[in-house]
């Protein structure tokens, strides 16, 4: 019998996370905010089964299945609230090794708990070192942010860093196998924002004084400018997502899936997705996320027989998720049960 495929999910949020700390210490200091009192965030702290739903940490999760040698454990993303949701789930699902990490992107809440492996491979306590999968550009951008992660010489103090050994080998449509497992991951690129590095004018002098006019000894002519303003051209901030095998697809930051990621987006076999893990900011349209209108339209296209949303904000409480979910399914609401 086929070990069948786990997924377990360390965060369902945003990089913020939920609950937010102005909403919670709003409740605790009256008078501190002019906004009305955050039903989600101080769900959160009142210690009811319903709040610890509302728990939302960065998104990630593990996906535990069958490899040629036995069960693979391959985690993706390693956001700002790894160490906490390890402490949490590894425990309770029976998880320790970590076989592989896939990176999707080098926000902060992808990668800021790359440094928290050291648990791992310290003394190779667990195991000696951690295989980390990205693109050339992530990993050039944690290069960047933790020279340290990437070449020794940078350490400092004592030098306990996490040992990794670094695969650069994510491209668009270009699949890949994690170690020699025979499981192969599809990463494909998908719109998650855009880059802001472009200035909106450039100053450009404006003198118009003939060499004539000029003699030895004149002061300087004033010198005006004008803005002469550049094309706004918007390039999309790209993200990786991946599909593992034919099980899962994962698209945690999802602003657009432009046209010629769908050819990578489904099963080369033609079979329906089993699972498809889904972008969903809150209710509206964002700039880097899919709001629920999008999601829905999203999810109806891809088809899978299985769609979970994540990335929420705390706009909306998990109760309040699963009602429009099962809306959306066809579901009647308020249930005939409910009803007076």
């Amino acid at each position: 019998m086929t070990s069948p495929v786990e997924v377990v999910f360390l965060g369902t949020g945003t990089s913020s996370s939920v609950p937010h700390i102005d909403c919670i210490t709003a409740h605790a200091i009256p008078g501190s905010s002019q906004r009305p009192p955050c039903r989600t965030c101080l769900s959160t702290i009142d210690g009811s089964a319903e709040g610890k739903k509302n728990i939302r940490r960065n998104t990630s999760m593990v996906v535990r299945m069958p490899g040629k040698q036995g069960s693979v454990t391959v985690l993706v993303d390693c956001g700002k609230n790894f160490q906490a949701a390890a402490m949490q789930w590894f425990p309770q699902f029976g998880l320790r090794k970590i076989d592989a990490v896939l990176i999707t992107h080098a926000h902060a809440d992808a990668v800021n708990g790359l440094d928290d492996l050291r648990a791992w491979t310290l003394s190779s306590r667990i195991q000696p070192h951690v295989d980390i999968y990205t693109s050339e550009a992530t990993y050039q951008d944690i290069k960047r942010m933790f020279p340290y992660l990437v070449s020794k010489e940078f350490a400092s103090g004592g030098g306990l860093i996490p040992e990794f050994v670094w695969h650069v080998c994510i491209d668009n449509a270009i699949p890949f196998e994690i170690n020699d497992t025979s499981i192969m991951v599809t990463p494909f690129l998908v719109h998650h924002g855009r880059l802001f590095t472009k200035p909106s004018s450039v100053p450009t002098p404006s003198l118009e004084v003939s060499a004539a006019q000029l003699t030895l000894g004149d002061p300087p002519a004033d010198l005006e400018t004008k803005e002469t303003p550049i094309e706004d051209v918007i390039q999309p901030y790209m993200c990786f997502a991946f599909r593992i095998q034919e099980d899962l697809v994962y698209l945690s930051d999802c602003g657009a899936i432009p046209d010629e990621a769908w050819s990578s987006l489904h099963p080369a076999s033609g079979r329906q997705l089993p699972v498809c893990i889904l972008d969903c900011l809150h209710l509206r349209s964002h700039p880097s996320h899919f709001g629920l209108e999008q999601s829905i339209a999203a999810a109806r296209k891809i088809g899978a027989k299985r769609t979970y949303l994540v990335g929420f904000s705390h706009e909306l409480a998990h109760d309040e998720y699963v009602t429009i979910g099962e809306v959306v399914g066809g579901a009647e609401h308020p249930p005939k049960s409910h009803r007076e």
